[in-house]
C-alpha cells in the first residue's frame, strides 16, 4: 500500500473534492423540486436485518507535526441495523453498534484521575483491559426520489448516545455526542456492461463541546462489477472530512500538562480526517440471504489515529 498520501496537507486534490460535493448537494436539492421517480419493483413491506462484524487495528496518532508514537488500538465493533420500506420509496432504518477496545500499553493512557481537578468516578478504560459498551442509536430514513439506471435516495440519520459511556481515553467506545447528517445516495449502471458507480455524500452536524464545531463532510464513493446474479466486488472510497482542533497546536500544555478541561474533551474536539481505500466481495447465497466482506486501509490521515487496516464482513436477511 503506497503511504505517500499520509503527508499530504489540506490540499487542492481535497480541497477540490469537498467544494465539488458540495455543488453536488445543491444541485440535488434542486433536483428533488421536479424529479419523478420512475414506477419499478413494489418495496413496501420488505426489508432487511444486518449484522455487521469489524475489526480494524490503529497505531500511532497523526498530528500537526507528524506521527505521534502514542501505542496501538485494537477495536471490535458488532453492528446490528433494521431497515424496513413503509412505503414504494420511503424506507426507514435503525440499529446500534457493540463496540469492544483496547489499548495496548502505550506510552500516553488517560487516567481521569491525573486531570486538574481529578475525576476519580470516571471509569479508567486504559489500563490494558478490553473496554466494552453499545455506543450510539442510529435512526434514520431514505426516500427513493428517482428510480432507474441512474437512482438518487436522499437520506437524513440521527445518533444518540445510548448513555453515558466514557468518553476520555484511547480504549473509549464514543465521543458520546449527538450528531445528524443529512444527504443523498446516487447509483449509477450505464448498462452494456455490469459495472455500476455509486456514491454516498453526507454532511454531519455535530454536537458542539466548549464552543468547537467538528461538523464535516462524510463520502463514500464506490466502483462495482457484477460477476453474475450472486457475486459482486467492490473498489471504494471513504473520506472524511471536517472541521475542530490539532494537536498540539491548539494544546498550550501539550505534552507535559495534559490535565485541564480542554485535554479531557479533546477527543469530541480534534478534528478526526481520514481518507480510507479499499475492496470488497458480495455473495447472494439465495433470495433471503447474502454475505459480503471489506478490507480497507487509510492513505491520508490528519488529527486522527493512524488505521492500518480494517477488516469487515457482513451477514444480510432480507424479508
Amino acid at each position: 500500500m503506497n503511504k505517500s498520501l499520509r503527508s499530504v496537507p489540506q490540499g487542492t486534490l481535497l480541497r477540490l473534492i469537498v467544494r465539488w460535493s458540495a455543488a453536488l448537494i445543491g444541485a440535488l436539492l434542486l433536483l428533488s423540486l421536479s424529479a419523478n421517480a420512475a414506477e419499478g419493483e413494489s418495496r413496501k413491506g420488505s426489508g432487511q436485518f444486518a449484522v455487521t462484524y469489524q475489526f480494524n487495528s490503529t497505531d500511532g496518532f497523526e498530528s500537526a507535526i507528524g506521527a505521534l508514537p502514542i501505542g496501538s488500538i485494537d477495536t471490535h465493533v458488532m453492528n446490528f441495523e433494521l431497515q424496513y420500506a413503509l412505503t414504494d420509496r420511503l424506507t426507514v432504518i435503525a440499529g446500534i453498534p457493540y463496540v469492544r477496545k483496547r489499548y495496548n500499553n502505550g506510552p500516553l493512557p488517560h487516567d481521569p484521575a491525573l486531570l486538574d481537578p481529578p475525576r476519580p468516578y470516571i471509569e479508567n478504560v486504559d489500563d490494558g483491559s478490553w473496554n466494552s459498551d453499545f455506543q450510539d442509536f442510529n435512526i434514520g430514513a431514505k426516500y427513493r426520489l428517482k428510480d432507474g439506471a441512474f437512482s438518487v435516495e436522499p437520506f437524513v440519520f440521527l445518533g444518540v448516545p445510548s448513555q453515558e459511556y466514557p468518553f476520555y481515553g484511547n480504549a473509549a467506545v464514543g465521543q458520546q455526542l449527538t450528531r445528524l447528517q443529512v444527504g443523498s445516495s446516487l447509483m449509477w449502471y450505464p448498462g452494456l456492461s455490469n459495472a455500476y458507480y455509486g456514491a454516498d455524500i453526507g454532511y454531519v452536524f455535530v454536537e458542539e463541546t466548549l464552543g468547537v464545531s467538528v461538523n464535516y463532510w462524510n463520502i463514500r464513493a464506490e466502483a462495482g462489477y457484477q460477476f453474475g446474479q450472486r457475486l459482486t466486488g467492490r473498489l471504494f472510497g471513504l473520506l472524511k472530512k471536517g472541521s475542530g482542533l490539532s494537536v498540539p497546536t491548539d494544546f498550550p500544555g501539550f505534552p507535559t500538562q495534559l490535565t485541564d478541561e480542554l485535554w479531557y474533551q479533546h477527543d469530541r474536539l480534534l478534528k478526526h480526517n481520514y481518507l480510507n481505500i479499499g475492496i470488497g466481495i458480495d455473495w447472494a447465497l439465495n433470495e433471503h440471504y447474502s454475505v459480503s466482506s471489506n478490507y480497507m486501509e487509510m492513505v491520508w490521515e490528519d488529527q486522527v489515529n493512524i488505521l492500518d487496516y480494517a477488516f469487515t464482513l457482513s451477514l444480510v436477511r432480507s424479508f
